[in-house]
């Protein structure tokens, strides 16, 4: 009874070290330690197959020296390779009168009164040999050991889940890998200065900056008005440095209290406050190696503004409620959409701050100061929210074209994405037409508003804007463009005439 309660108690322990750690070696050598100590064992060890070189090598082992650790066997080689090579046990009963056994590991000393007894017995994982667990025990004359060979077999199935749950985590770590390199190539080509939108001259400067402040550990301040863009320009910058493969983090500084935006930058000691109910780490922590970005950095209480010039002057801090310094390897980017000159004069924003943060600025131009990259940016946003929505429109109309370029934009690139989005979810032919943008858009000239013109004239601008279109897909012939709109080639002579629109007769 005493005998079945330690072997139950054996079992019990090799199972928890398989579910405490997920570190193979880690979890073997318990194994091992756990059945030297119940068996009494002089030398223990699992190996391991490698089914590429055909070798088998000590994973594990205890009571050998580290010299003796590094021996290999062939498939098929001494009881070891024939254990894996069979997928049998293998029992000898006395070591000095087997020839089969090689000793690789080092000689025995035969004990006085007892002979040193070698038990090995295959680890088999879905039906193949993967490896062997074998262990030296003395025994004495008439003593029997079937009991401790069954033992040894139900621990290599414990061992062969063990190895089937580390090649698992291995799989899965590797295939976690593979994806953050994809995702972290496809971050680069997505925010590769060259796939930012934009040719005037305004935007010419902001892609020379980025490519000149890249490769350095610079701190930049990124400027502009909400909706240019500022957070793209701080992703290309990241993206396109030598911190690349290292981890982007952001942080809006308006979204959190003062109170818990201390907390999200620079992390907290269990009970540091309410709540607190464990370490965690804060966003410099995470972002170790790589940049960080703080968004609405005029928006920082001068509170914050002091730790945060700490981590810039010295690169160092402390978690909320902890005494222990933490040194900071991070690279950091900030923005605002604020005067912070003004800010400073008003005593709300510290001048060495503003100095630590403005050593490169960048300048994002609002939307109406680089007009020419109007059409281009709302081309783009046609096509993805088309290709998001399922709808095949193709293109802007005169009118609406019109439309976007008058306008002074006060919310930016922003303000024009949501505009095109609009448009194509309440479009339900294949161009964007005026009718279609908004509002404020439809006001942009007192000739242009729409409120104060009677139905009939609304009618005819309709008429005349669908007409172009159709002349303009057609190459200006007439018949085709009678044909798509619906009508004679009569009446659509006679609107041409009437709206004082050219085309061909053909």
């Amino acid at each position: 009874m005493e005998k079945l309660a330690k072997e139950v108690q054996l079992l019990a322990d090799v199972s928890r070290s398989i579910a405490e750690s997920l570190n193979l070696e880690e979890t073997l050598g318990s194994i091992l330690s756990t059945l030297e100590t119940h068996m009494k064992l002089e030398r223990g060890q699992i190996t391991l197959l490698d089914p590429e070189s055909e070798t088998i090598a000590i994973r594990i082992a205890h009571g050998i020296s580290d010299q003796s650790k590094q021996v290999t066997y062939k498939v098929g080689e001494g009881i070891t390779g024939l254990v894996v090579q069979r997928g049998v046990k293998e029992i000898v009963p006395d070591i000095s009168k087997d020839p089969r056994f090689l000793a690789k590991t080092g000689e025995r000393k035969k004990p006085k009164g007892s002979r040193i007894a070698f038990f090995c017995v295959p680890i088999k994982l879905e039906g193949s040999t993967i490896g062997a667990i074998s262990a030296d025990r003395k025994v004495r004359p008439g003593e029997d050991f079937e009991a401790h060979v069954h033992l040894l077999e139900i621990l290599a199935t414990l061992v062969a889940q063990a190895v089937k749950l580390n090649r698992l985590v291995v799989s899965d770590r590797m295939k976690l890998q593979d994806e953050n390199a994809r995702l972290r190539s496809e971050l680069k080509k997505k925010f590769n200065i060259h796939n930012m939108i934009g040719t005037s001259n305004a935007m010419q400067e902001v892609y020379r900056l980025i490519e000149q402040v890249s490769n350095s550990n610079a701190t930049v301040l990124i400027r502009g008005e909400s909706g240019t863009g500022k957070d793209l320009v701080a992703h290309a910058i990241h993206y396109n440095s030598l911190r690349a493969d290292k981890p982007f983090i952001k942080i809006n500084c308006t979204a959190l209290p003062e109170n818990l935006l201390e907390s999200e930058l620079f992390g907290h000691e269990k009970g540091a406050f309410t709540g607190a109910v464990d370490r965690k780490p804060g966003r410099f922590e995470l972002a170790s190696g790589g940049t960080i970005f703080l968004d609405e950095i005029g928006d920082f209480s001068l509170t914050l503004q002091v730790k945060l010039l700490r981590v810039i002057q010295f690169k160092e801090f402390e978690r909320v409620g902890g005494y222990e310094t933490i040194k900071s390897n991070v690279r950091i980017i900030v923005a605002t959409n604020k005067n912070l000159e003004e800010e400073i004069k008003n005593g709300l924003f510290r001048e060495d701050l503003y100095y630590r943060i403005n050593v490169f600025p960048i300048f994002m131009p609002p939307l109406r100061d680089r007009k020419d990259d109007v059409m281009l940016l709302a081309d783009t946003f046609l096509e993805k929210f088309a290709a998001e929505n399922a709808k095949s429109i193709t293109r802007i109309s005169t009118p609406a074209i019109h439309m976007l370029t008058s306008y002074h934009w006060p919310g930016n690139v922003r303000e024009l994405e949501n505009c095109i989005e609009r448009a194509v979810l309440i479009c339900e032919e294949d161009v964007i037409r005026s009718d279609h943008l908004p509002p404020s858009l439809q006001m942009v000239k007192k000739t242009e508003q729409t409120d104060g013109l009677s139905m009939p004239e609304r009618v005819a601008n309709l008429e005349r804007e669908m007409i172009v279109d159709a002349l303009k897909k057609t190459g200006g012939r007439q018949r085709q463009a009678a044909r798509e709109l619906g009508i004679t080639e009569r009446i659509l002579g006679y609107k041409m005439k009437k709206y004082q629109v050219m085309g061909k007769t053909t």
